[in-house]
Formats: structure tokens, C-alpha cells, sequence
């Protein structure tokens, strides 16, 4: 049993060794997703080896395990608590100034590097994580955010309200000169079905730009000559933002 205890902890350390060095040299692929989500099962299933062994050293402790094992699961499954959502908007605001200045990379979705897709999507599974734990929700933390932090969304994706995360708000002409009064922050323009902008208050948005080669914050002036914001744009929100 000691070495099949040592073979699984060395096995979760090699493991995680593997995901450092993934989503450090590619970008958010479904099989780099597969190697993150397989960590995590297999260090749970590691976590519980080693219940076992200590409870079967010391059989007192298995009631609390047990105990609190059914409470995690009780509250998994039977909470139905609402998110808060003014507090999860202000908390995907804050993740996404985080990332202003993070460099540009196709397909990616870290502080290492993100595309514009992934701009939008790794900000707000990423509040929605900081804020479920803030809330101690599970419907923040639980199958939704796994089931959205799984799936792949492209621009397109985003626009066209795949998997139902996104509600259409309108269309635009053109961003330049447009008025912003009706959004919110937060809010997403989709141009030319492969580029996201997220709307970041006060008349400006925030891109992961290809050009600069990084993530921006810019305005959208009427005279503004930026292509993707001379293009019509498909306006839509984040459901899980809007009120419950």
C-alpha cells in the first residue's frame, strides 16, 4: 500500500509538472484541457488513497471524512443560491484589467497569452471562480463553470449564443461614434464573426489586438480609423450577468 501511495503522489507531481509546461508552450487546446481536467480527477483520486490509508491506521477519523465529505457533496448538489451578478460583473471587470498588457496569442486563454475569444472567456470563468469561492456558491462553482471552462468558444461561437451562454442585445453599424448608453460593462461586440471586444465602461473597450500584440483598452471616436471598429458588429451578454 506505501508504494502505491508514493507511485500516485509521484504520478500527481509528474502531472503537474506536465500542465506547468503545457499551458506554458501551447495554447488552450481540448488536449491540453484533457491533461488539466485528467490532473485534478487523478489528484482527487490520490487525495482519497490517502484517506483511506489514514483512516485504516486510525479508524476514529473516518466519521468526521465521511461527515464532511457528505456535506461538500450535499451542498454540490442542493444549493440554489443565485449568483450575485452586479458583484460577478465587477469581479470579470477586475480579471479583465488584469490581463491589460498580457501579450497576444492565438488560441490562448492565460496570463501567458490570450486571443480576443479567449480574452472574454478566461476572465469570466476566472470571476466566476473568485466570486463562488467569495460566496461559497455552488452554482458558481460547480457544473456550470465546468461545463463553460471545457468548452471551446470561438468569436463566432460568442456571437452566434452557442451552448446558450450568450443573449443578443443588437447589431451595430459600426462601433466608431456609436452610442454606448444601452450597455453594460462587460457587454461583448463580435465583428466579422473572429474578433471580440468587451465593452469597458465609459465608452471604451478592451480587445487582445493581433496588430499591437497585446491586450488594449481603447475608445471608439467617430474619426477612429481602427478596422475592427469600421466593421458591423454583433452585440450580445454574457447570460450568467444578467439578473436572475
Amino acid at each position: 500500500m506505501a508504494r502505491f501511495r508514493a507511485v500516485c503522489a509521484w504520478t500527481v507531481v509528474a502531472l503537474l509538472i506536465a500542465c506547468g509546461v503545457a499551458v506554458r508552450l501551447f495554447p488552450m487546446t481540448p488536449l491540453v484541457r484533457a491533461l488539466l481536467a485528467g490532473t485534478l480527477v487523478f489528484f482527487i483520486f490520490t487525495c482519497l488513497v490517502f484517506l483511506l490509508s489514514a483512516i485504516g491506521k486510525r479508524p476514529g477519523i473516518a466519521f468526521p471524512a465521511v461527515f464532511f465529505v457528505a456535506l461538500f457533496v450535499l451542498w454540490a448538489v442542493l444549493g440554489t443560491k443565485p449568483p450575485d451578478t452586479k458583484a460577478l460583473g465587477e469581479a470579470y471587470y477586475k480579471r479583465l484589467r488584469a490581463y491589460v498588457g498580457t501579450p497576444f496569442a492565438a488560441g490562448g486563454e492565460t496570463d501567458l497569452g490570450v486571443d480576443s475569444s479567449g480574452l472574454a472567456r478566461a476572465a469570466l470563468w476566472q470571476a466566476m471562480v473568485r466570486q463562488g469561492i467569495k460566496e461559497f456558491n455552488p452554482r458558481l462553482l460547480g457544473a456550470r463553470l465546468w461545463r463553460f471552462w471545457w468548452r471551446d468558444l470561438s468569436a463566432a461561437d460568442i456571437a452566434a449564443s452557442k451552448y446558450g451562454y450568450t443573449n443578443a442585445i443588437g447589431r451595430a453599424a459600426q462601433l466608431a461614434g456609436s452610442d454606448t448608453a444601452d450597455l453594460e460593462t462587460g457587454d461583448i461586440a463580435v465583428s466579422g464573426d473572429d474578433h471580440v471586444m468587451v465593452y469597458y465602461g465609459s465608452g471604451r473597450w478592451i480587445e487582445a489586438s493581433r496588430e499591437e500584440g497585446k491586450v488594449i483598452v481603447i475608445k471608439a471616436p467617430a474619426d477612429s480609423k481602427r478596422p475592427e471598429l469600421r466593421e458591423p458588429v454583433t452585440l450580445v451578454r454574457w447570460r450568467i450577468l444578467e439578473p436572475q
